[in-house]
């Protein structure tokens, strides 16, 4: 996944993280959607930015309920988890992969988890019929 791309969205990562940034810092919904308003998107594309945020975030909360506290949320709560307060969404999608998942920011995708089998183990490609 390159880093300028955002899945599910219109925008590249990068003005996504400064709208959720400028949000997350007190700045109002109108004047931090300037940028986005200025790339060519609506009106409310900022709230729903903000909805995706919270979709990603309760995602990985779920995952990996042994991370950070849950009394962060949003963009504290992913540099809790990843170390790093830049670029939020592209290392939370970074870290997902690392770990065996899909991207959770702003992914369509439900959750998939990736298992990594050798070479040896033998199992079935149809998902409805168990390994043996």
């Amino acid at each position: 996944m390159p880093s300028f791309s955002l899945p599910g969205t219109s925008i590249g990562t990068e003005e996504a993280e400064r709208y959720l940034a400028a949000r997350d810092r007190g700045v109002g919904r109108g004047r931090a959607q300037r940028e986005l308003e200025a790339l060519g998107v609506g009106g409310e594309y900022g709230r729903r930015l903000e909805k995706m945020l919270a979709i990603a975030v309760s995602r990985a909360k779920a995952l990996w309920v042994e991370e950070p506290a849950s009394e962060f949320t949003g963009l504290a709560w992913i540099a809790a988890l990843t170390g790093l307060s830049e670029r939020p969404l592209w290392s939370l999608n970074r870290l997902s992969l690392e770990r065996g998942c899909n991207c959770l920011c702003f992914c369509r995708a439900t959750i998939l988890r990736f298992t990594f089998r050798s070479a040896s183990t033998r199992g079935s490609h149809n998902r409805g019929s168990p390994a043996r």
